[in-house]
């Protein structure tokens, strides 16, 4: 039921298309994470499976959004931005469902909800950035420059 209560929502955000394609995406775990590559055969024997950012657990989905220690520290400063505190679910469907509940009013909500979406699209953007142009990740610009800029356009 949570799932397709999410699944709903997913949907009726004002988000930029492409972010919420992404999302729906990421929610049914069909990104090209490293994971998945490796479980498609789509990935040489001597490629690295492991998380692009922290190098310390292989890059699934759940990993590099939930539980990564660079993005964990994306998710904090996030949240203090927005005045709400969470503690890390074991699934991005339970995620966004805390995310959104956290705050009071229907305008807040959606701007919770926009906020998500953007921190999940960003963090993909960004990992994509580290891993085909070696770009250093820097959480501050992550936030700054990307969360919060997207978020409020």
């Amino acid at each position: 039921m949570e799932e397709e209560v999410v699944f709903n929502f997913l949907w009726k955000n004002p988000a930029p298309l492409k972010v919420l394609a992404f999302s729906w995406t990421l929610r049914l775990d069909r990104i090209p994470t490293r994971d998945n590559l490796d479980k498609r055969r789509l990935l040489d024997a001597e490629a690295s499976r492991l998380c692009c950012f922290c190098e310390s657990a292989v890059e699934t989905s759940r990993h590099l959004f939930l539980h990564c220690q660079v993005t964990y520290k994306v998710w904090l400063r996030v949240m203090k931005f927005i005045e709400v505190s969470l503690l890390t679910p074991p699934n991005l469907s339970i995620h966004l469902s805390c995310w959104t509940n956290e705050v009071r009013g229907k305008k807040h909500k959606r701007s919770a909800s926009i906020i998500w979406h953007v921190t999940v699209w960003v963090i993909w953007i960004r990992r994509n950035d580290r891993l085909l142009n070696n770009k250093a990740v820097e959480v501050d610009d992550i936030v700054e420059q990307k969360i919060k800029m997207l978020s409020w356009h």
